[in-house]
């Protein structure tokens, strides 16, 4: 629903919206307060409310869950990249599984992630395998 509300605004890149959380992130302050006028018109438009002590205007850097939106940029949480480098070795499907489904969540930050994650995705329909090199 908020998706085909505000999708002028997410066509022209203007605002981002995870789940409940709507982040307008513009290179200046002018740029910045014309679109939140414009986000504004649209929230007033459909009568929603918003509790006043969520709103955070002029904010450096936004966290939500799994994400840190600042200084125009959209990256995944120092933790979760630990996490996936200190990822122990794959030794069982359910396990690839595991990784894929955690992984899946931040494919939009991983440039060809579906060539990359091919292999692994192969492996799944093995009943068991060796790790060799090739993988």
């Amino acid at each position: 629903m908020m998706n085909s509300i505000f999708q002028e605004l997410l066509h022209e890149e203007v605002l981002a919206n995870y789940i409940n959380n709507f982040v307008i992130s513009m290179q200046t302050k002018k740029e910045l307060e014309e679109k939140t006028i414009w986000f504004l018109k649209i929230v007033e438009k459909h009568n929603f409310c918003f509790k006043q002590s969520k709103w955070n205007f002029n904010a450096k850097k936004i966290l939500i869950p799994e994400i840190v939106i600042g200084r125009g940029e959209i990256q995944m949480e120092n933790n979760k990249v630990k996490a996936v480098k200190e990822w122990k070795t794959l030794t069982k499907i359910k396990e690839v599984e595991s990784f894929l489904w955690f992984m899946n969540f931040y494919r939009c930050f991983i440039k060809n992630f579906s060539h990359i994650a091919r292999p692994l995705n192969k492996l799944k329909k093995k009943k068991e395998w060796k790790w060799e090199e090739e993988h």
